[in-house]
């Protein structure tokens, strides 16, 4: 659960709109002050400050890691009360697995090893490294998600599995309609492919890529990927 609650709270860090709200929204779910966030975190009180209130860029996520963590440890070491408090709470259940990698693998090598085919993406962005992957069903996904925070785990330079694909419109149409975008989209054993899917990749510069392998072979050799 720490784990989950750690992932999700960095999630809709990254995504927010207003970064700093969300992290003040969670410094007060941890029932800290700015001055004890700061401890823990070994900086001056100014710093807290500055990024809730939007006086410093929006916190990459090394320092968004950095933050969630403090949070997470301190109460996990004070009884965990958040945490288990927290532990009833419902996670999305669009989400059929997530995994943050450590440390940035070229998009072209996770497609070679899921034997993608590119519908959609330049060589440029086909080269660039990406941080994690997140294997989701569909159609819950399209249903379901008020926000992709949780989605998105760590950070969105990340592949986004889209299984039970039927003719893969509606999966773009969601990843355009959402601010933040994933660096790369792969339809699982799609039915078929709408022809607005690679144009609408293409408008917010994601690589699309299908793939016939199923869920479990992804995984499977995605797990051994550093």
């Amino acid at each position: 659960m720490q784990e989950q609650l750690t992932r999700r709270m960095a999630g809709e860090i990254v995504v927010s709109e207003s970064p700093g709200e969300t992290l003040r929204k969670w410094r007060e779910i941890f029932q800290l002050s700015q001055k004890e966030l700061a401890t823990l975190l070994e900086v001056n009180p100014s710093v807290v400050c500055d990024f809730e209130k939007g006086r410093r860029a929006s916190p990459g996520i090394v320092t968004v890691r950095k933050f969630v963590e403090a949070m997470v440890d301190y109460d996990s070491s004070h009884g965990g009360k958040v945490i288990n408090t927290m532990a009833g709470t419902r996670t999305n259940e669009a989400i059929v697995d997530i995994r943050e990698f450590t440390s940035g693998i070229a998009i072209e090598t996770v497609i070679e090893k899921i034997e993608g085919e590119v519908l959609a993406g330049s060589k440029e962005i086909i080269e660039r490294p990406i941080y994690g992957y997140t294997m989701v069903d569909s159609l819950k996904a399209i249903t379901t998600f008020n926000a992709f925070g949780e989605m998105y785990g760590w950070s969105n330079e990340r592949a986004v599995f889209f299984s039970g694909v039927h003719y893969g419109r509606s999966p773009m149409i969601a990843v355009r309609a959402h601010p933040v975008k994933p660096r790369m989209a792969v339809y699982v054993k799609p039915k078929a492919v709408d022809p607005l899917a690679p144009k609408l990749a293409d408008m917010e510069k994601v690589v699309l890529v299908k793939t016939d392998l199923d869920e479990s072979t992804i995984v499977e050799r995605l797990r051994y990927l550093r």
